[in-house]
Protein backbone atom coordinates (compact mmCIF):
# COMPACT_ATOMS: atom_id res chain seq x y z
CA UNK A 1 0.00 0.00 0.00
CA UNK A 2 1.62 3.11 -1.08
CA UNK A 3 1.31 6.67 1.57
CA UNK A 4 -1.06 8.23 -0.50
CA UNK A 5 -3.71 5.40 -0.40
CA UNK A 6 -3.25 4.97 3.67
CA UNK A 7 -3.77 9.05 3.62
CA UNK A 8 -6.74 8.38 1.48
CA UNK A 9 -7.81 5.38 3.76
CA UNK A 10 -7.08 7.36 7.29
CA UNK A 11 -9.08 10.26 5.81
CA UNK A 12 -12.22 8.48 4.87
CA UNK A 13 -12.12 6.85 8.75
CA UNK A 14 -12.07 10.15 10.21
CA UNK A 15 -14.63 11.24 8.07
CA UNK A 16 -17.19 8.79 10.13
CA UNK A 17 -19.29 11.34 11.93
CA UNK A 18 -17.96 14.24 10.94
CA UNK A 19 -16.64 16.64 8.51
CA UNK A 20 -13.18 16.68 8.10
CA UNK A 21 -11.33 20.10 8.05
CA UNK A 22 -8.33 21.54 5.02
CA UNK A 23 -5.76 21.44 8.71
CA UNK A 24 -6.46 17.61 9.14
CA UNK A 25 -5.29 16.53 5.84
CA UNK A 26 -2.52 19.21 5.48
CA UNK A 27 -1.62 17.44 9.00
CA UNK A 28 -1.84 13.94 7.93
CA UNK A 29 0.11 14.55 4.80
CA UNK A 30 3.36 16.42 7.17
CA UNK A 31 2.91 13.55 9.28
CA UNK A 32 3.52 10.95 6.64
CA UNK A 33 6.21 13.03 4.62
CA UNK A 34 8.34 14.82 7.01
CA UNK A 35 11.08 16.00 5.38
CA UNK A 36 8.66 16.96 2.37
CA UNK A 37 8.87 21.01 1.24
CA UNK A 38 6.18 23.46 2.38
CA UNK A 39 5.48 22.90 -1.66
CA UNK A 40 5.44 19.68 -2.00
CA UNK A 41 2.59 19.21 1.18
CA UNK A 42 0.07 21.45 0.07
CA UNK A 43 0.65 19.89 -4.20
CA UNK A 44 0.02 16.49 -2.15
CA UNK A 45 -2.98 18.00 0.09
CA UNK A 46 -4.56 19.82 -2.62
CA UNK A 47 -4.05 16.43 -4.88
CA UNK A 48 -5.58 14.06 -2.16
CA UNK A 49 -8.57 16.49 -1.52
CA UNK A 50 -9.38 16.59 -5.51
CA UNK A 51 -8.99 12.73 -5.97
CA UNK A 52 -12.04 12.60 -3.15
CA UNK A 53 -14.03 14.37 -4.17
CA UNK A 54 -13.29 13.38 -7.47
CA UNK A 55 -13.95 9.59 -6.60
CA UNK A 56 -17.34 10.51 -5.35
CA UNK A 57 -15.71 9.64 -1.58
CA UNK A 58 -16.65 13.18 -0.29
CA UNK A 59 -18.20 15.99 -1.42
CA UNK A 60 -16.75 19.83 -0.40
CA UNK A 61 -18.66 22.72 1.95
CA UNK A 62 -18.13 24.60 4.93
CA UNK A 63 -19.29 24.11 8.40
CA UNK A 64 -21.71 26.60 9.77
CA UNK A 65 -23.52 26.88 12.91
CA UNK A 66 -22.04 23.39 13.73
CA UNK A 67 -24.20 22.00 10.50
CA UNK A 68 -22.10 20.94 7.01
CA UNK A 69 -23.14 23.14 4.28
CA UNK A 70 -22.03 21.80 0.66
CA UNK A 71 -20.67 23.81 -1.73
CA UNK A 72 -22.69 24.23 -4.96
CA UNK A 73 -19.33 25.32 -6.83
CA UNK A 74 -17.22 22.92 -9.07
CA UNK A 75 -14.73 20.99 -7.92
CA UNK A 76 -12.13 23.38 -10.57
CA UNK A 77 -13.59 26.28 -8.85
CA UNK A 78 -13.64 24.97 -5.11
CA UNK A 79 -10.15 23.83 -5.54
CA UNK A 80 -8.85 27.32 -7.30
CA UNK A 81 -10.62 28.90 -4.22
CA UNK A 82 -9.20 26.73 -1.76
CA UNK A 83 -6.09 26.68 -3.31
CA UNK A 84 -6.37 30.18 -3.45
CA UNK A 85 -6.33 30.69 0.26
CA UNK A 86 -4.20 27.77 1.51
CA UNK A 87 -1.24 28.55 -0.81
CA UNK A 88 -1.48 32.05 -0.84
CA UNK A 89 -1.82 32.70 3.02
CA UNK A 90 -0.14 29.59 4.38
CA UNK A 91 1.93 31.54 7.00
CA UNK A 92 -1.02 32.63 8.63
CA UNK A 93 -2.83 29.12 9.21
CA UNK A 94 -6.12 30.67 10.74
CA UNK A 95 -6.66 32.33 7.65
CA UNK A 96 -6.90 29.01 5.84
CA UNK A 97 -6.90 26.37 8.64
CA UNK A 98 -11.30 25.79 8.47
CA UNK A 99 -11.50 27.10 4.78
CA UNK A 100 -12.64 24.23 3.38
CA UNK A 101 -14.17 21.14 4.80
CA UNK A 102 -15.02 17.84 3.41
CA UNK A 103 -18.19 15.37 4.00
CA UNK A 104 -18.14 11.60 3.45
CA UNK A 105 -20.66 10.50 0.60
CA UNK A 106 -22.93 7.43 0.92
CA UNK A 107 -20.42 5.86 -1.20
CA UNK A 108 -17.43 7.39 0.63
CA UNK A 109 -19.06 6.13 4.14
CA UNK A 110 -19.62 2.31 3.10
CA UNK A 111 -16.04 2.46 2.26
CA UNK A 112 -14.60 4.11 5.62
CA UNK A 113 -16.75 1.47 7.61
CA UNK A 114 -15.46 -1.83 5.68
CA UNK A 115 -12.06 -0.06 6.33
CA UNK A 116 -12.88 0.54 9.89
CA UNK A 117 -14.37 -3.46 10.28
CA UNK A 118 -11.12 -4.48 8.48
CA UNK A 119 -8.71 -2.44 11.17
CA UNK A 120 -11.07 -4.09 14.20
CA UNK A 121 -11.01 -7.69 12.20
CA UNK A 122 -6.96 -7.21 12.28
CA UNK A 123 -6.83 -6.18 15.51
CA UNK A 124 -9.06 -8.69 16.77
CA UNK A 125 -6.81 -11.36 15.44
CA UNK A 126 -3.81 -10.14 16.30
CA UNK A 127 -4.71 -10.70 20.14
CA UNK A 128 -6.77 -13.68 19.54
CA UNK A 129 -3.75 -15.24 18.33
CA UNK A 130 -5.75 -16.41 14.95
CA UNK A 131 -2.43 -16.71 12.73
CA UNK A 132 -0.43 -17.97 15.21
CA UNK A 133 -2.78 -20.87 17.00
CA UNK A 134 -1.48 -24.34 15.78
CA UNK A 135 1.84 -23.26 16.82
CA UNK A 136 1.72 -22.88 20.20
CA UNK A 137 -0.27 -25.86 20.71
CA UNK A 138 2.53 -28.35 21.76
CA UNK A 139 1.33 -30.21 25.09
CA UNK A 140 -1.42 -32.48 25.44
CA UNK A 141 -3.38 -32.48 28.55
CA UNK A 142 -4.03 -35.64 30.36
CA UNK A 143 -7.77 -36.13 32.14
CA UNK A 144 -5.46 -35.30 35.44
CA UNK A 145 -4.39 -31.66 34.08
CA UNK A 146 -8.70 -30.82 33.11
CA UNK A 147 -9.42 -31.89 36.10
CA UNK A 148 -7.58 -29.60 37.97
CA UNK A 149 -8.28 -26.66 35.80
CA UNK A 150 -11.97 -27.28 36.69
CA UNK A 151 -11.11 -27.34 40.07
CA UNK A 152 -9.36 -23.86 39.96
CA UNK A 153 -12.06 -23.12 38.03
CA UNK A 154 -14.52 -23.16 40.74
CA UNK A 155 -12.35 -22.16 43.53
CA UNK A 156 -12.26 -18.82 41.10
CA UNK A 157 -15.60 -19.01 41.02
CA UNK A 158 -15.96 -18.98 44.89
CA UNK A 159 -13.90 -16.00 45.42
CA UNK A 160 -15.70 -13.99 43.42
CA UNK A 161 -18.96 -14.68 44.98
CA UNK A 162 -17.17 -13.97 48.09
CA UNK A 163 -15.65 -10.97 47.06
CA UNK A 164 -19.39 -10.28 45.91
CA UNK A 165 -20.45 -11.20 49.29
CA UNK A 166 -17.91 -8.37 51.11
CA UNK A 167 -18.68 -5.50 48.30
CA UNK A 168 -22.21 -5.81 48.74
CA UNK A 169 -21.72 -5.90 52.89
CA UNK A 170 -19.34 -3.04 52.78
CA UNK A 171 -21.28 -1.04 50.47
Amino acid sequence: MTTSEKIRENLLVKGLGRPVALNAVDWKIRQDHPSASISEVQDETLEVIRTLVDDGLFTLGAVRKHRFVRSKRSLDRSMHRISRRYVGHYDRPEGWMFAAWMKLTDRGEQLALSLEQRVFDSYRDSWAGNDRCESLVTHDFSARDIAALTQLRAQVADWRQEGDLVGRAAA
